[in-house]
């Protein structure tokens, strides 16, 4: 200690001051980086982790503007899709389907004056899980005004109902202008959901 401090009486005063300055300026960089640089490092962390947190919340409020539109068109679609299961036959069982089938057949072909000489169940066909396509084929003896009254009142009929494989016979009375066409007339049913027993 007494050696430095011989050197440093040795020293000119100009030497000194700069010595004192560099001495100072090593206090403030010490006191800069062990007491600021800390605070700094966790305000920028905290920055960051506020900037994320915004990006969050901005995703979420944007989340819950859409949550309206989506509930909207999910209304929508459950609205379609109640209409369209209105369009199919009451019954959840292909027997009675057939039964509502041909009451409704028959019940639109005596009111446009057609006769049903013949109808036949055909075979049922499973559409996926759900549905089942059911079809009775007909014949009929009618002119072709009333036949025409009785395809139309079968198309707009509330109930879904299809016409396919129709067949006019060309044997016609020339007297009272009778035709006897026969075709396929199809409609669907809901089969019953089946309850799983994991759920």
């Amino acid at each position: 200690e007494g050696r430095i401090m011989l050197k440093l009486k040795k020293l000119s005063k100009r030497d000194r001051r700069i010595m004192v300055v560099l001495g100072v300026v090593g206090s403030v960089v010490t006191i800069v980086f062990g007491l600021f640089l800390p605070f700094y490092d966790a305000q920028t962390q905290l920055g960051e982790k506020i900037q994320g947190e915004q990006k969050f919340l901005k995703r979420y409020t944007e989340i819950i503007r859409s949550k309206g539109l989506y509930e909207s068109r999910l209304e929508k679609l459950e609205r379609i899709l109640r209409q369209h299961r209105g369009m199919l036959l009451d019954a959840t069982d292909s027997s009675v389907g057939t039964i509502q089938l041909e009451e409704v057949v028959r019940d639109l072909a005596a009111k446009h004056k057609v006769q049903v000489a013949r109808s036949t169940p055909l075979r049922e066909r499973k559409i996926g899980d759900r549905y089942t396509k059911i079809t009775l084929q007909i014949n009929l003896q009618t002119n072709m005004v009333q036949l025409t009254q009785f395809l139309h009142a079968l198309s707009i009929h509330p109930k879904l109902f299809l016409v396919e494989d129709f067949f006019l016979s060309s044997s016609r009375t020339r007297k009272n202008g009778r035709i006897k066409p026969r075709m396929n007339i199809s409609s669907f049913i809901s089969l019953p959901q089946k309850i799983s027993m994991d759920s």
